[in-house]
């Protein structure tokens, strides 16, 4: 067995932190640029040739697609690429989570603010080149349940769907001819996006076709994209059937289970996705306190809010999460500390009129800490 030497062992350790250090302030550059409204550095971070060879990957796409595809990349890949944002393209602000990495592959962790208190987490592959430069691999998106070059390579599939391609698309042998075609339709209802064609073929497909991946994420992909609320609770009650334990689709099952009433599943969906991502995440907590809260968790529900407020104390979401916590808890004075910091920093007009139709803050409403609260307002 060979060993290193002890001066080889710390020139290597000492190159291992010089590349870890490498992948956390190249990416952090990269997030402060999309703050700061440009995605320049994200688009430099991207090898063009390689995200196309992972689009194209073994996909049997029509070849007169590739040749479009390829022929408009030099004044569409920008496009393409920033299209990764369009969730929060009015509203850009990203909270790099964590970055781990080994060797010259690394991992990180994006949350990104959505309007309405929302937020969505990207997981990044990259790299680093021979000059310790950070390059952007691929990534998931977690409101779309799929990797970025899956989403545009099955995209170009759908464009002109051919047979074969059609049939590698679907995980078991021996389909039929008339269910390939109707599977194919399918597709193309989808791109089409003919949502009551869709509806139709699909009611009337196998039920080992049903269940197919890419069926299931088509169907919440399009009734996201024509907005239609009853025709998108149907598809994401089909993804919970089928797919119920896959963090990949956790932040999109909420869209069904919080107005469902179904709090527990919801709580786990959360659970699943934040111990997928394996990063420390303020926003995170304060869902799981508001989701403990709605169970009858109060106590669950504080700790959440408070280790939320320990990792970032201007989120907004934080204050409201310990402001019901706290409300719940008849911790009022608590409770008032919150309605402050909702108050002086985020800009809400907190009175009795502003949270009277909320039940859960009826008795802060009627506690002398808050009166006294209102009283020092004048």
């Amino acid at each position: 067995m060979a060993f290193l030497s002890p001066v080889v062992a710390d020139d290597a350790e000492t190159e291992e932190l010089a590349r870890q250090q490498a992948f956390r302030t190249g990416f952090q550059e990269i997030v402060d640029g999309l703050n700061a409204g440009s995605p320049d550095k994200f688009i430099d971070a991207t090898d063009s040739r390689d995200i196309v060879d992972r689009i194209f990957g073994l996909r049997l796409i029509d070849q007169r697609v590739k040749k479009q595809f390829r022929d408009s990349l030099e004044y569409q890949f920008d496009n393409i690429i920033t299209s990764a944002f369009s969730e929060s393209k009015d509203h850009m602000k990203a909270t790099l989570l964590g970055v781990e990495s080994r060797g010259v592959r690394g991992r990180a962790v994006v949350r990104f603010d959505l309007p309405d208190l929302q937020f969505s987490y990207h997981e990044y592959d990259l790299s680093l080149d021979k000059k310790n430069r950070v390059v952007v691999i691929d990534w998931i998106d977690f409101l779309r349940g799929q990797k970025f070059t899956d989403e545009i390579g099955i995209s170009l599939i759908m464009a002109a769907p051919s047979k074969s391609a059609v049939r590698k698309l679907i995980d078991f042998q021996n389909v039929n001819e008339s269910d390939l075609f109707q599977f194919t339709e399918l597709l193309k209802a989808a791109r089409d996006r003919k949502a009551d064609r869709f509806i139709e073929i699909i009611n009337g497909l196998d039920e080992r076709l049903r269940r197919q991946r890419i069926v299931v994420l088509t169907g919440v992909e399009l009734t996201k994209r024509i907005k239609n609320r009853r025709m998108m609770r149907t598809a994401l009650i089909q993804m919970a059937e089928y797919f119920p334990e896959d963090p990949l689709y956790s932040l999109m099952l909420l869209d069904y289970y919080f107005p469902s009433r179904q709090y527990d599943d919801a709580f786990q969906a959360l659970q699943r996705l934040y111990d997928r991502l394996d990063v420390d995440d303020a926003a995170m907590e304060a869902r799981l306190s508001a989701t403990a809260l709605v169970m009858g968790n109060p106590q669950d529900a504080i700790a959440f809010a408070d280790k939320s407020l320990l990792l970032e104390p201007d989120l907004e979401l934080a204050w409201w999460s310990t402001l019901r916590a706290r409300a719940a808890l008849s911790d009022f004075a608590g409770a008032v500390v919150a309605l402050q910091r909702l108050e002086g920093q985020f800009g809400h007009s907190l009175g009795p009129e502003g949270l009277e139709r909320d039940p859960g803050l009826s008795a802060l409403l009627a506690s002398d800490e808050y009166d006294a609260w209102l009283a020092s307002r004048k």
